[in-house]
């Protein structure tokens, strides 16, 4: 919620005549109003567009589907400046982040880390390489962050049968022009500050700029992190028909190396909370750089053609010491895998579509088809077979240096090659229903050349995937829908084979769904609820006959069920709450013990939490000033596919105060984990556990000018 400071016209006309009548002069008042929104804010917002839930210009009630966003203006609010931040705020969506995958790794619907759930930036997929993206990071630049939950593979290809998280860059404006800045002082040596400027150059151009950066020492040596982030853009209309934009998103970041905390007989010893177990020389950095050119021409008032051609680059380099466990006496501890890895990847392709607007017996139609295009070439450097060992004291830890018996080398180049074939529809079947369909067909190239063993491999996948859905509203309040879906994941990665075999094929899945969405315009509020059931097949599992062959026939299944409400129950005061509920199984897999085959059927998958919810609630309780409290809960989530170890589920508690002395001043003190709770966010069970972050304090002035 915003203030607007106005003169009223109207207070205005009349004061004047008064000051006529009276022969006198008099100063009016400054007048602020508060803002009020026909619906509440928060992550639901039925009656925005939401272009991830489809190409066809649908807002979320139309879309038969799960989607949820977040805009700027409540990540503000709530003090979320790391893009991932904003996507875990979201319904049943958690993170799974370690160094590894760049801290970016996520989880929904009971399916785990970047092969299951994808993530773009204003549409364009990140490939994945090794398990890992690293861009975007931080929050500043982003309008708005959008989830479409379930398989999402019919709009954005292989790797998403979980979700699909689409992070929407800010972009420039004709309308207006537009000034903020922000200054921030935090907890552990932390210190932010960004600047925005976008508006129009002249009636034919108009840009955006967007950069921040951040800087903390943070509470422990292995927690260090500088960052450094910039979005710009600039576009052309030499009419209203045709919009020419070319921008640029960038980010640095020298991150964090903490690699977690050893566990000792399985406990956390919280004298070692704070403790670093890293090398001294410890690196993990990342340099990602992305060019777009996209161009929007309205060809005729029911023709709209989109097309984007865009280039990134991620130089990606970690070197440090990975694996930290106590020896039996419980008295020191062991590192290994000193690992030093280096990415250099490149990304280039090329998004078209065509939207029809028609009539299809005598009924409103849109049709929209079109072709995705990359191209996808990573060179891996590694010092494999990762070698190195040292043991440390904990009482009195001496860091030293990275050792390394084998050399860092070229290790193997891989490309990745996709062109795919999509189309949607959507068909005003009766006044109240629609039926909404989609269909993508992807030709998937893959060559993985082993540099040292000069060995090639080849793989071509041709999947196919749709999804159709109907959405049936009685009410303007109301909205009942259901859809069915499927999706493709690859088995270890896009840019790597399974085993280095040629002879296993993407999994395949499905999922069923049923929901609805409603307004309740007394309180100001919106809702939704989601039943679903997803069914993931091609796992590769155990020959239960033979223990040596491994086979694609496991398969793993979740069902659950999603609610999410927000409202402005009272004047003043908001609420945004969502919960998942869930039952994640293995239904099909075997895994080799001991030389034989044992049965994880009815397990639940590693990493996935059952339960999940998330609330936050503000209250204006005078014109200058709003104080807010947030909660977040993750339940426990299983180490191992034996269920023998597991990850205690948390909850964790923030706060904020926020004082706006003027429309153009606003400044918040926010606290993070309130009770100071130590938790954690991923890890091995009961040998590591990677810690989320201590009690912190930030206080941050942003400026609109």
């Amino acid at each position: 919620m915003k203030k607007l400071a106005f003169q009223a016209t109207a207070l205005a006309a009349a004061s004047l005549s008064a000051c006529a009548a009276n022969g006198a002069e008099s100063t009016l008042p400054t007048v602020y109003v508060t803002e009020t929104r026909a619906a509440a804010g928060g992550s639901l917002g039925l009656d925005q567009h939401n272009g991830t839930g489809s190409r066809l210009d649908l807002t979320a009630r139309e879309t038969p589907a799960s989607v949820s966003s977040l805009g700027s203006a409540d990540i503000a609010e709530r003090g979320l400046t790391r893009a991932q931040d904003v996507a875990i705020r979201l319904p049943g969506v958690t993170e799974a982040p370690a160094p590894g995958n760049g801290g970016t790794s996520l989880v929904a619907r009971g399916f785990a880390g970047h092969n299951s759930v994808a993530q773009m930036v204003d549409g364009t997929r990140l490939v994945v390489a090794s398990g890992t993206i690293t861009y975007p990071f931080s929050s500043w630049p982003l309008e708005s962050v959008e989830v479409l939950r379930g398989p999402a593979s019919v709009l954005y290809g292989d790797g998403a049968i979980g979700a699909a998280v689409n992070y929407v860059t800010r972009r420039p404006r004709f309308d207006r022009s537009k000034g903020e800045a922000f200054l921030g002082a935090a907890s552990y040596g932390g210190k932010r500050g960004g600047v925005g400027l976008s508006g129009p150059l002249n009636d034919m151009l108009a840009y955006s700029v967007y950069a921040d950066a951040e800087k903390n020492r943070g509470y422990r040596r292995d927690m260090a992190a500088a960052r450094q982030n910039l979005s710009a853009a600039l576009t052309l209309r030499p009419d209203r028909a045709l919009n020419v934009t070319l921008s640029l998103d960038a980010g640095h970041n020298d991150d964090a190396h903490y690699y977690g905390t050893p566990l000792r007989n399985g406990q956390l010893d919280a004298r070692l909370r704070r403790s670093s177990f890293n090398v001294a020389d410890a690196r993990a950095a990342y340099r990602d750089r992305v060019w777009r050119v996209k161009v929007e021409y309205q060809a005729a008032p029911n023709l709209r053609l989109r097309n984007e051609t865009y280039y990134l680059n991620s130089d990606r380099h970690w070197r440090n010491a990975e694996t930290y466990t106590f020896n039996a006496a419980g008295t020191q501890v062991n590192r290994s895998d000193y690992l030093e890895i280096l990415h250099d990847q490149q990304q280039r392709g090329n998004r078209f579509d065509a939207s029809v607007d028609g009539q299809i017996a005598g009924r409103k139609n849109r049709f929209v088809a079109g072709f995705d295009w990359y191209r996808t070439k990573l060179l891996h450097s590694n010092n494999a077979p990762y070698g190195g060992a040292s043991v440390v004291n904990p009482e009195h830890i001496v860091p030293g240096n990275f050792i390394s018996p084998v050399a860092t080398l070229p290790g193997r180049r891989s490309e990745l090659t996709t062109a795919a074939l999509f189309a949607e529809n959507v068909l005003d079947i009766a006044p109240q229903w629609k039926l909404v369909a989609g269909l993508r067909r992807d030709q998937m190239s893959f060559d993985n050349h082993d540099l040292r063993s000069r060995v090639s491999l080849a793989k071509q996948y041709a999947p196919v995937t749709g999804r159709v859905g109907a959405i049936w509203a009685p009410d303007p309040a109301l909205s009942l829908y259901s859809q069915y879906g499927t999706g493709t994941d690859p088995l270890s990665g896009a840019l790597s084979l399974p085993n280095g075999s040629t002879n296993n094929d993407l999994t395949r899945g499905r999922q069923l769904e049923v929901g609805a969405k409603g307004g309740l315009p007394a309180l100001k509020g919106e809702w939704t609820v989601a039943l679903y059931k997803i069914e993931k097949r091609n796992l590769l599992s155990r020959d239960p006959d033979n223990a040596n062959v491994t086979l694609q026939i496991g398969q793993q299944s979740s069902t659950g069920l999603e609610l999410a409400f927000a409202a402005e129950p009272v004047r003043g005061w908001s609420v945004d709450a969502n919960v998942a509920l869930l039952r994640a199984r293995y239904d099909s897999f075997n895994e080799i013990i001991a030389g034989k085959p044992v049965s994880r059927s009815g397990n639940t998958p590693t990493g996935v939490p059952e339960r999940v919810a998330n609330l936050w609630t503000a209250y204006r309780f005078l014109p200058q000033w709003q104080a807010a409290l947030g909660a977040r809960y993750t339940g426990k989530r299983q180490s191992n596919t034996a269920n023998t170890a597991s990850l205690p589920g948390y909850a964790v508690l923030d706060a904020s105060l926020a004082y706006t002395p003027s429309p153009a001043l606003a400044l918040t003190l926010a606290v993070k984990n309130l009770a100071d709770r130590d938790y954690a966010v991923s890890g091995s069970g009961g040998v590591r556990w990677l810690l989320g972050a201590p009690r912190s304090v930030q206080l941050t002035a942003h400026s609109n000018f």
